[in-house]
């Protein structure tokens, strides 16, 4: 909130798993097949000349429709008691016509968390869609005995081609010459190696990053629908709001296996009805809050020396006019490429950014006082207007420059978010990171998302900077 205020110059203080099925069927773009479907779910995108718009419609097999179907009816026979039925007595025939509504409601916003979300992020990013903004859900089509169909809309971009742009001439801002940065930046990598090396109690502690996979399991704890799962990221908090999340997984390692009817579970994925569904839970990575990782640190931004290092955790140190060097070298980047390279900005992706950081600007307690000020809707869509272009610059080189996001770098991107300070090396923060929700668990998929501009970025000034 603080970062959106000075953005804006108005004083001091903006889904899923890598376990997504992997890539087979064929989707028409264009006229041209690409990969960008597996079973049991299939993507196709196209696009419609007329309202200009790119859609994207996720099929569901039928028999995965209809054994979730049965198997939340079955659920809701035992815990329901229908006038003139004693609970679990009621004919499973007069359960499909009572609550057959209620349930497909159930199953729409279920399989959209499940899998779906995770799905269409994993489709538009495998295949290098060019598009601005969030997709927008569009129709869902579900009956038990056919396939479902969840249908996206997104706004297309031409793409622009942007080369040569490693040779532009590029002045970095500098950094300001105290010995006393040079010495915080030292105390600071000393410090992180010292906490890694006391770290040697194992299992899974408050402020923990960590990554699990959730399946649905039947009855007999066996997969409903195998390889079909969802991968999240928790923070572990001692939060009360985040307490049942705490109770799951506090004092458990990487690689454990078990079975879970928690209901923080089934709130993330439904909260319509009632499901008591079980869930397969295996923990696949951990991310310890105790210490700052500075190998992954070095990976993600190239750093082959110490010397290299402490020259880069230096630019979160130094600061001019209250901005970090790091983020003065970022929007100094950022519009270097842009008198060179200036993207078309759609007017409509423009006024979406608007209403969210309007949206946003609304939980500061100071709102009030900065929309008195006569040039507050000026200041707004100016920033909305950059940040647009700024994402859209990025989107076109990651394109141009195939740049694909691995786990690791959701690892290295989640590293940042351990400490104050070297939340200054992300730009793009997640939405719910941002808002420091810390009892909602975020897909793995979203985060490759936010991850592909942030990867893309760091690439950009590595090679301007060199």
């Amino acid at each position: 909130m603080a970062e959106l205020v000075d953005a804006l110059g108005l004083g001091s203080s903006s889904r899923k798993g890598n376990g997504g099925s992997s890539p087979s069927s064929c989707t028409k773009k264009s006229g041209k097949m690409v990969k960008s479907g597996a079973a049991p779910l299939q993507a196709h995108v196209r696009y419609d000349q007329v309202t200009a718009l790119g859609f994207v419609d996720i099929s569901i097999q039928s028999k995965i429709i209809e054994a979730l179907y049965k198997h939340t009816l079955l659920l809701q026979k035992n815990v329901c008691s229908p006038i003139g039925f004693y609970q679990k007595h009621a004919p499973m025939q007069y359960l499909d016509v009572y609550y057959k509504e209620h349930l497909i409601n159930h199953l729409k916003e279920f399989l959209l968390k499940y899998c779906v979300v995770s799905y269409l992020y994993q489709t538009l990013r495998t295949n290098h869609i060019l598009y601005t903004g969030e997709p927008r859900l569009h129709a869902i089509d579900i009956h038990p005995g056919r396939n479902a169909c969840y249908t996206f809309t997104f706004t297309p971009l031409p793409a622009t081609p942007i080369r040569d742009w490693r040779y532009l001439l590029f002045r970095a801002p500098q950094r300001k010459r105290y010995k006393d940065i040079d010495k915080q930046a030292q105390n600071f990598i000393v410090e992180e190696n010292m906490y890694r090396q006391n770290n040697i109690t194992p299992g899974i502690k408050s402020g923990d990053w960590v990554l699990f996979s959730v399946i649905l399991l039947n009855k007999q704890n066996n997969p409903i629908v195998k390889d079909l799962y969802e991968y999240l990221w928790i923070k572990i908090s001692d939060e009360e709001t985040n307490q049942p999340f705490h109770e799951l997984f506090l004092g458990k390692v990487k690689g454990d296996r078990f079975v879970s009817d928690a209901l923080c579970l089934h709130e993330y994925f439904s909260n319509q009805i009632d499901t008591q569904y079980t869930f397969g839970v295996t923990i696949k990575e951990v991310l310890p809050y105790a210490y700052f990782c500075l190998e992954s640190f070095k990976n993600q931004f190239k750093l082959k020396t110490d010397r290299k290092l402490h020259q880069k955790i230096v630019e979160i140190y130094s600061s001019r006019n209250d901005l970090s060097l790091r983020r003065a070298l970022v929007e100094e980047a950022l519009a270097t490429l842009l008198r060179i390279y200036p993207v078309q900005t759609p007017e409509s992706a423009v006024l979406r950014q608007e209403k969210m950081l309007r949206e946003e600007l609304q939980h500061n307690p100071d709102y009030t006082v900065y929309k008195l000020q006569p040039d507050f809707n000026q200041k707004v869509r100016s920033l909305a207007h950059k940040q647009v272009q700024e994402h859209l610059l990025l989107t076109h080189i990651a394109i141009h420059e195939r740049v694909d996001v691995e786990d690791n770098d959701v690892y290295a991107y989640l590293n940042l978010t351990k400490r104050p300070r070297t939340k200054e090396f992300i730009y793009y923060l997640h939405p719910a990171i941002r808002a420091n929700e810390d009892e909602i668990p975020i897909s793995h998929e979203s985060l490759k998302n936010v991850c592909v501009h942030e990867k893309i970025l760091n690439h950009v000034l590595h090679h301007l900077m060199q």
